[in-house]
Parts: structure tokens; C-alpha cells; sequence
């Protein structure tokens, strides 16, 4: 069966059929379902040159926001540790959100065999974007919104019911929280509803007044810190919900002539490289960060060709060290 042929059987021009193989260009969501559909029913595979064109590309494109985040500095070094074991290329894109063509324009250039996102958002115009290329595309780090894409994450929400446990379960009752921004929806939303369960659950409540949207560079977390002793003076502990934001609410206190942990305890997340550095060391939320990477790329290599959005969940733990302390 020809291209052309092919195409008449999903009622699509060649050119789509071949942006479709190759991955190269915009498709419909419900033109792509069609495509599937036919492929399968007739067990139609396209000629060589479309089937080798990723496969002899051995580049994956990773996108990430920014580089203020340690967690983000973390993570892309594990993946250019787990590339170069598999022996695949990587290309680093910062995120330009202002004027994503931008940034697809450079995608569409490398063509690249796949796509990790290290972030993605309610409001992210380049992520709305690619959902709508045939190319594979795994999150990392992350639950991927409305479950369009592949991903490979912890459960946020239970890490944070545990780690809000683990802070009540050392005496804690009124506890602050430094979290990102609502629309995250990893880092916020889940994170913040993992916080409440736990301290309903415990038969204590999380008012809005401890709970500050600043965002999780060190920066923010200092102001974090500032703004939780001023709307709840009586706060004995902070779960900041990055090891940058952990760090920042420290030197705040510090500032302030408040001893970590004596006078207040402060949680992370992440187990970052920086978490061993702080002093006093963090205690904090364990992400597998190796791990993650490792399953990342494996996930982007084996859907090659199909569209996969399998979510894949990984462990992760409390590491104590000396940031918290038992008010028990």
C-alpha cells in the first residue's frame, strides 16, 4: 500500500500522513486518533525513510523553565548521565513562555526522537503546543496536566500527607506552609491537598493564613518565612515545599534571631544537593532523583511511534537530619 493510498483510507492529505510518521508539524487530535485507528486495522507501516528518520536522530530535547531551582539543576544532570549511558544526544531548551513559537521553532529544527518536559502547568502556551505535535513526550519530575502526556513522578499529594505527618507526629500543631504557585499542578495543587488530609485527619486545621504562594526559589522562601511570622506569629514549624524555599525560610529566621529547629522547625522537599550543605543539615522529603531520570528516557524511548500517557509512580521518604525538632 502506498502513502498516498493510505491516506485516501483516512480521508487525510499525504502531507499529514507524512507530518504524521515523521513527526514533523501540527495534526489534530482526532486526524492522529484516525490515523491509529487505520494503522492498526491495516497493519499499514510507513516507507523506511519516515521509520529511520527519529531513529537515526539520537536527540532528545528537554525543556525546562528556568534554572533557579536546584531541583532543576539536579534533574539535568541525572539526565545527561542516564543519556550518556544510553548513548543519546541531549538539547537543553529554557522555556520561552512570552513567545513559545520561539521555542517550537527551535524544536522543529532539531527534530528531536522525543521531548522531557521539566515543568508544565495550567497556563503553559508551549505545553499546549506540543500536545497537538505527534511526538513523543514524557514529564519528568511531575504529573502531567489533564494526563496528556506521559510522566514519571512521586505521588506529591502523599508525599505530603506524610510529610505533614511526620511534622505532627513530633509535636507540631501549628504548622506553616511555603508552597508554589496554585496553577503547578504538582507542586500546588496536590502538594497543598496532601497538607490539609493530613492535619484534618489529625483533628487540626491549615487556615489560608499559614499557607504562603510565593513560589519555591530561595528567594521566595525567605519572604515566605517573613510573611508566615507575620500573619501566624505562633507557627512551630514550616513545610516548605522545596529544598530552595527550605533554605531561604532558614536564613529568614536566622535573621530574625530565631534558632532552626529550637524555635521552629523547617521541613523540605526534594532532597536536593543542597539539602546536605544547609546548616542546619535538612530534613526533608526524598525525591529518587537518579531514578526518575533513568525512567524518564526509558519511557520517552519505548513510545516511540504510539501515543502512550501512562502515568508511572515512584517511591520516595523522609530523610532526617537536624532542621526539625520534637516539640513532644
Amino acid at each position: 500500500m502506498t502513502i498516498r493510498e493510505f491516506a485516501q483510507l483516512c480521508n487525510v492529505s499525504p502531507a499529514t500522513i507524512s507530518r504524521y510518521f515523521s513527526g514533523q508539524g501540527n495534526i489534530r487530535e482526532e486526524t492522529r486518533k484516525q490515523i491509529e485507528k487505520v494503522a492498526k486495522k491495516t497493519g499499514y507501516h510507513p516507507p523506511d525513510g519516515y521509520r529511520t528518520r527519529r531513529k537515526n536522530n539520537a536527540t532528545i530535547a528537554v525543556l525546562l523553565p528556568h534554572l533557579q531551582h536546584t531541583f532543576f539543576a539536579d534533574m539535568v544532570e541525572e539526565l545527561r548521565r542516564q543519556a550518556d549511558y544510553l548513548q543519546k544526544k541531549l538539547v537543553f531548551l529554557i522555556m520561552d513562555e512570552k513567545t513559545p513559537q520561539n521555542t517550537l521553532s527551535l524544536i522543529q529544527a532539531i527534530s528531536p526522537i522525543g521531548i522531557i518536559l521539566l515543568h508544565e502547568s495550567t497556563e503553559d502556551p508551549i505545553s499546549d503546543a506540543l500536545s497537538r505535535q505527534n511526538i513523543p513526550i514524557v514529564v519528568c519530575g511531575a504529573l502531567a496536566v489533564g494526563r496528556r502526556f506521559s510522566s514519571v513522578h512521586i505521588d506529591d499529594m502523599m508525599a505530603t500527607y506524610d510529610g505533614m505527618n511526620y511534622l505532627i507526629g513530633i509535636g507540631h500543631k501549628e504548622i506553616g506552609v511555603i508552597s508554589d504557585n496554585s496553577h503547578a499542578i504538582s507542586s500546588g495543587f496536590q502538594r497543598i491537598t496532601g497538607c490539609k488530609k493530613a492535619m484534618e485527619d489529625a483533628g487540626l486545621s491549615l487556615p489560608e493564613t499559614r499557607i504562603v504562594h510565593g513560589g519555591l526559589t530561595f528567594e521566595a522562601g525567605y519572604k515566605g518565612a517573613q510573611q508566615l511570622l507575620q500573619q501566624a506569629a505562633t507557627i512551630s514549624a514550616i513545610f516548605a515545599f522545596s529544598d530552595d524555599a527550605a533554605a531561604g525560610a532558614i536564613a529568614y529566621l536566622q535573621d530574625a534571631g530565631k534558632n532552626v529547629p529550637d524555635d521552629i522547625s523547617v521541613l523540605g522537599f526534594d532532597d536536593n544537593s543542597l539539602a546536605e550543605k544547609l546548616r542546619p543539615r535538612l530534613t526533608t522529603v526524598h525525591q529518587p532523583f537518579t531514578l526518575i531520570a533513568q525512567k524518564s528516557i526509558e519511557r520517552l524511548l519505548a513510545i516511540q511511534g504510539t501515543h502512550d500517557m501512562a502515568s508511572f509512580t515512584l517511591s520516595y521518604e523522609i530523610i532526617e537530619r537536624e532542621s526539625c525538632r520534637s516539640k513532644n
